[in-house]
């Protein structure tokens, strides 16, 4: 008994293009919630990156730690980076996980502000800012116009 093997060739496309921000044909809704998303995403960027400041490098294990949260951080931001950017090329599941990230934040600042109560704070007002810009922003992607803009996208 003979085994004839065939093996064919596969193409794959994988041209991806960057894009950083929709193009003329979005709404203006969808361009105002990508540019809302990457403020927000610079803003936390920036005060991470302050916040945390340089970590004391006294013991293996403050290392490890510092090395592993670093990991944690950068792979989070980048999974963000390109959720807005494949929003703003108009795919769909990036404005679902868009939405469910913005669902997930403002529900849990909300039992934050509830079970802490309000400090006057500078670092919570921008924090507060930022909730509540990309709030909006979620609703500006559950408009009819941007989910035909969407839809429109998911075919080409």
């Amino acid at each position: 008994m003979a085994l004839n093997f065939k093996f064919a060739e596969v193409r794959l496309r994988t041209a991806t293009r960057f894009i950083f921000f929709p193009g003329n044909d979005a709404p203006n809704r969808v361009r105002a919630a990508a540019a809302v998303y990457w403020i927000a995403f610079l803003v936390v960027l920036v005060r991470i990156v302050i916040g945390v400041g340089v970590p004391p490098f006294g013991t293996p294990t403050e290392i490890e730690g510092a090395l592993t949260l670093f990991v944690l951080f950068s792979a989070f931001f980048i999974f963000y980076a390109l959720t807005i950017m494949r929003l703003s090329a108009g795919k769909i599941w990036a404005r679902n996980v868009a939405l469910c990230l913005t669902a997930l934040l403002v529900l849990t600042n909300l039992y934050q502000l509830v079970s802490r109560g309000l400090s006057s704070e500078q670092n919570n007002v921008v924090g507060l800012t930022i909730i509540a810009a990309e709030a909006v922003a979620g609703l500006f992607l559950l408009t009819s116009e941007s989910k035909t803009w969407f839809r429109s996208k998911a075919h080409t």
